[in-house]
């Protein structure tokens, strides 16, 4: 049934554009106060959506997210990561590849106030993604009218893409929504100054977010002020605010490149990362950079327009980033976006090709980018989408109800998949039952000795099973870094019959097929099981 109404809605909204393009327009005006009122009850309606069963949808916790959120634990607490470096412009995480920190920061203050848990973990995005909902309308609203930015509004409020990265912790997501305030700020920057210098907030937030953010937003900015003729003592107080908000990070990444020691600062500690290969996902760096310019335009060109299937956490088949149906609406909008550039003074036309075209560079210059890694590009298309369906209800307004139908559809399908099966598929992928089990498993007396599996992600990783754990138990920070935690804590397989003849109460976090010998306790939690000794 889906992939029917994929193809109906495809052939809909194409005849749609062809009607719009060719068929006397229909006069063109604002929307009536009643229609006006019914899309704005639709979209609190909708956007109410991503409150229900928040926290609880998806089940379980992803390792990024887990890692960010024992992080931010330590920031509330002391003031370091769980290392304990002070105030680090970036994460060690986990050693091999570093991570960003802006979210692990936004993170503290709901920790701080409610403890550590899966909601507080979660709100930062969905707060996020509200504030680039309204930087979306604000900017459509101001480039295209208010046809625009209530059509954006709505279909931003059913959008694959903005609905699921906005209900799970993973800090390159908070990237889009950090420029797109930016950049809409920067939109209304020629005649409001306070806007202009607030957007290099923004943009510096930016190089906290996600590590590509160094290729995409310097980019960016130049053409922006190439566009916009900003007055050069302008251009230079924005300067001033955006390298003096992000010199920190671009300091770890000279620091880094330089192979030189940790700086560290009274307000901020610049870290050195030995073991990094995170380097080795850009282009400039490949050692076969035709051969690798060519995969990755591969796979921009799936993941970026074919809406191929991805990372199950990104997107549900058969809907993709922004519905597969929606190529003639995007195509239509961004026609109409370019022929608006050609009119003098329209910069925020001009902006958001600009905008895309760095998108696009940056997915060719990113390995093998997935969702998550081309999340930059999903709000211009959502912009360019939004321009079409204006188009279409200015030249044709009985389209609204055509509009309504096919996005309704697929909105219902989506959202009984989401809340459905695909619902049930997460907590096994983010390791609900592990979850459960060491929680379970926390709270015993001190001497307590834990061997917890190291087979959660894929067999013998310990790493992501440590840090699920140190979730789990709202591990303090001073205290994962002391003997005792090591003491304490084994991630390995345990030989329980050798355990047997230990003294002390052991308890063991093990895969629920694992055989136990006469004098163990037993809870089962799905795919995993507690087994205990008193001592």
């Amino acid at each position: 049934m889906l992939s029917v109404i994929n193809i109906g809605g495809l052939v809909l909204l194409t005849a749609l554009v062809l009607a719009a393009v060719f068929l006397r327009p229909a006069e063109a005006g604002s929307l009536p106060c009643w229609e006006r009122g019914l899309l704005w009850a639709l979209i609190v309606l909708l956007t109410g959506l991503r409150l229900y069963r928040f926290g609880a949808v998806p089940g379980g916790m992803n390792q990024d997210g887990a890692m960010a959120a024992v992080d931010a634990l330590a920031l509330s607490q002391y003031g370091t990561d769980r290392f304990g470096t002070w105030l680090p412009a970036h994460f060690t995480a986990w050693g091999y590849g570093q991570m960003s920190v802006l979210l692990s920061y936004c993170m503290v203050p709901f920790i701080r106030l409610f403890d550590l848990s899966v909601t507080t973990a979660r709100l930062p995005v969905l707060l996020w993604s509200l504030a680039g909902m309204g930087a979306a309308y604000i900017f459509l609203r101001r480039g295209f009218g208010e046809r625009a930015a209530l059509a954006g509004l709505l279909f931003l409020a059913v959008d694959p893409w903005h609905f699921m990265q906005s209900r799970w912790a993973l800090d390159c997501n908070l990237f889009p929504h950090c420029f797109l305030i930016g950049f809409t700020l920067l939109c209304c920057g020629r005649e409001r100054p306070w806007a202009l210098y607030l957007s290099m907030v923004f943009f510096a937030l930016c190089m906290y977010a996600y590590g590509v953010s160094f290729l995409m937003v310097p980019l960016f900015l130049v053409l922006a002020v190439l566009i916009l003729r900003i007055p050069p003592k302008r251009i230079a107080l924005c300067v001033l605010l955006y390298l003096g908000l992000s010199w920190p990070i671009y300091g770890t990444m000279l620091l880094n490149a330089m192979g030189w020691d940790t700086l560290a600062l009274p307000f901020v500690t610049l870290p050195y990362f030995p073991a990094s290969v995170r380097s080795n996902d850009i282009l400039f760096f490949s050692a076969q950079p035709l051969a690798q310019l060519a995969s990755n335009a591969r796979a921009l060109w799936n993941v970026g327009f074919l809406q191929k299937p991805d990372l199950i956490w990104n997107a549900i088949d058969g809907f993709g980033t922004v519905y597969l149906c929606s190529a003639p609406l995007l195509l239509y909008g961004l026609f109409l976006t370019a022929c608006d550039a050609r009119q003098e003074r329209n910069d925020a036309a001009r902006l958001l090709l600009v905008y895309w075209g760095c998108s696009l560079l940056l997915g060719l210059c990113v390995n093998g980018v997935n969702v998550n890694r081309l999340n930059i590009l999903f709000y211009a298309h959502i912009l360019f989408i939004a321009r079409g369906m204006e188009g279409l209800l200015t030249f044709r307004r009985e389209s609204a109800a055509a509009l309504l139908l096919s996005y309704g559809l697929l909105a219902g399908l989506f959202f009984t998949q989401y809340f459905g099966p695909w619902a049930e598929r997460m907590e096994s992928v983010f390791f609900q039952d592990f979850l459960q089990a060491v929680t379970c498993a926390d709270g015993r007396e001190f001497d307590t000795v834990y061997y917890i599996t190291p087979d959660t992600q894929y067999p013998g990783s310990a790493n992501v099973s440590e840090i699920l754990t140190l979730f789990a138990h709202k591990t303090d920070a001073r205290y994962f870094q002391s003997d005792a935690y090591r003491a304490h804590y084994h991630y390995q397989n345990p030989d329980l019959a050798g355990l047997a003849r230990e003294e002390g109460r052991i308890t063991c976090v093990v895969k629920s097929g694992t055989v136990v010998p006469e004098g163990w306790s037993r809870i089962d939690f799905g795919s995993y099981s507690i087994v205990e000794k008193d001592g």
